[in-house]
């Protein structure tokens, strides 16, 4: 990477800091001395404000491994909704102000000033992709922002020495704002233009797929506020009718790492933060989303290898490595809830489980290689052995997704009185994101070599059975796991069939956090959520605490009341634990 486009990514706290106007005084006065190593927006150059602010908006949802870690808003959404397990043991103590520290900078101080230096620059040069780019990335952050916090500064912010303490913006009036900004992004994606946005890291500048994207993020954005507007389900049959949604793998919009591990490092965070170190794994997996992933319907979901990485065969009889096997059945939960281990070699922890880390690195099961790029789980059951395994990190952030659309759509038809067959968008679903993740295992080297003779998990193994014959599922295997989920389809009824779509949604967004948290507020699905370990943790995070940046800096914020303040299009939905 040059020095100068290193620049341009971290210029946002040397120049456009201001532009949030939320620092102190003292912070202030800091930003009117000249920085070496600060470009003033008039040298900047269109491409790379572009490439900063995509750059950025992957660091955004996934966070950032080179030199330190942060944690993305995925990670968090995923935690709540037993996605990923959550330390816990009360989400106060979980969820404490300064974890969106980093994301919030990020945000504002970064991707937001970036855009508002782009803008004018592109203008005058006539970049108009460029400023549909800038304003679609605009809408997601802040619908994000929204979604997750509520009320948040937008309307005052960005405008520097001007305003330094910006008012909080009601988040139902900023979700209106954010609709006006896609329709802009429409107008910008139509205008003529002498040159494209060829530097655009997701499609490559191509206007089409990003008015797709445009339309989906509207469809996400009327689904969201179905409880609190009736007139929803007309919006989205309007989508439908233009035909301008993501509906295929080709516009699936998805931010696309590399294995490069140094100079920068441009792998998967979740990768980098997991396989860096030899049998070091760093997160546990959640017991709740692998039963649910592993023990449902047929017995083991075709996506269920891709997904989990097991470096062990066999759970633990040692409670120096897993305190729970000495441990009493939580008072909480009910006989049908998984505690402790889920069987077939599956190491996790439950929802709140605080207990101390004990020597498990190389023992706990792992990302795999969907989406973060690790490994298949080929029953090998052996520690990661470093860096250099998989797909070396060469992951995905999976924003949004064609399986997403589809599951959207199912969930409007059934609840919003959004035009179209919800069994057919549900099929379509599961079948696009197994297809997708099926297809990310084939760039792996290894699926075509001999399995190890002395697999546990099947009979009868010979010297001549590769990976591929025993684990990679078949077109019959995904049809027969398809079918038997249409049939369940098909003998329910009302809530029951919400339920089956919310469900396969929840094992499609795998590796989005963001999605998963907004389905389970606005849905209260699934039902079977495993309990918090903690018999009384506290109010559910019905948003999140607003960060320390925030409140600290700002003389016009204040700290929520606790985490049980709803955003506004989930007021009146359903209690959640």
């Amino acid at each position: 990477m040059s020095k100068k486009y290193q620049q341009i990514i971290y210029k946002g706290l040397a120049i456009f800091v201001l532009a949030l106007g939320l620092n102190s005084c003292e912070s202030t006065e800091l930003q009117i001395l000249d920085s070496p190593n600060a470009l003033t927006p008039t040298q900047a150059d269109a491409d790379l404000f572009l490439n900063s602010i995509q750059v950025g908006l992957g660091i955004f949802f996934d966070g950032d491994a080179r030199g330190f870690t942060t944690i993305g808003v995925s990670e968090e959404g995923a935690e709540v909704t037993r996605m990923l397990h959550m330390f816990g043991p009360t989400y106060t103590n979980a969820y404490p102000p300064s974890d969106f520290d980093r994301a919030w900078e990020r945000a504002y101080a970064e991707i937001l000033a970036d855009i508002r230096a782009l803008e004018p620059i592109a203008e005058e040069q006539q970049l108009y992709t460029h400023i549909g780019i800038s304003k679609t990335i605009e809408a997601y952050i802040v619908m994000t922002l929204v979604d997750y916090f509520g009320d948040i500064p937008y309307s005052e912010a960005l405008l520097g020495a001007e305003n330094t303490n910006p008012v909080l913006d009601d988040d139902a009036a900023v979700y209106e704002a954010i609709e006006d900004l896609l329709d802009e992004a429409i107008v910008q994606f139509n205008r003529d233009e002498l040159n494209g946005a060829s530097s655009d890291q997701f499609y490559g500048g191509d206007e089409t797929q990003w008015i797709k994207l445009v339309n989906t993020l509207k469809l996400k954005l009327y689904l969201q506020t179905r409880l609190v507007d009736s007139s929803v389900g007309g919006k989205i049959s309007a989508l439908l009718n233009e035909g301008n949604l993501i509906l295929t793998e080709a516009d699936d919009f998805q931010f696309q790492y590399s294995n490069t591990n140094a100079n920068p490092d441009s792998r998967h965070p979740l990768f980098t933060r997991n396989f860096n170190v030899p049998a070091d794994v760093a997160d546990y997996m959640s017991n709740s989303y692998m039963v649910r992933m592993k023990d449902e319907y047929l017995g083991r979901d075709p996506r269920t290898r891709y997904y989990f990485y097991r470096q062990s065969l066999n759970f633990t009889e040692d409670p120096n490595e897993a305190e729970c096997i000495t441990q009493p059945r939580p008072l909480s939960y009910a006989p049908s809830d998984v505690f402790c281990s889920i069987g077939d070699g599956y190491w996790g922890r439950d929802h709140g489980d605080n207990d101390g880390i004990p020597p498990d690195g190389g023992l706990r099961t792992t990302w795999g290689v969907y989406p973060v790029g690790g490994l298949f789980d080929d029953s090998r059951g052996e520690a990661v052995s470093g860096r250099f395994i998989g797909l070396e990190g060469a992951g995905i952030s999976p924003i949004m997704l064609s399986s997403f659309t589809n599951f959207m759509l199912a969930e409007g038809v059934l609840t919003a009185g959004v035009t179209g067959d919800a069994r057919a968008y549900l099929e379509a679903g599961m079948r696009a994101s197994i297809s997708k993740v099926i297809a990310f295992g084939e760039r792996l080297d290894y699926l075509d070599d001999t399995v190890i003779p002395d697999d546990p998990d099947t009979e009868d193994v010979d010297e001549t059975q590769t990976v591929r014959d025993l684990y990679v599922p078949t077109t019959e295997d995904v049809d027969s796991y398809v079918n038997t989920v249409m049939a369940t389809y098909d003998n329910a009824s009302g809530q029951e069939r919400l339920e089956i779509v919310i469900n396969e949604y929840m094992k499609a967004l795998w590796g989005n956090g963001v999605e998963a948290y907004n389905t389970y507020r606005r849905t209260g699905l699934p039902s079977n959520m495993q309990p918090t370990y903690l018999e009384n943790p506290g109010g559910f995070v019905n948003s999140f605490l607003y960060p320390n940046e925030l409140v600290n800096q700002n003389s016009n914020a204040s700290q929520k009341a606790d985490q049980t303040v709803r955003v506004f299009w989930a007021e009146g939905g359903p209690t959640l634990e």
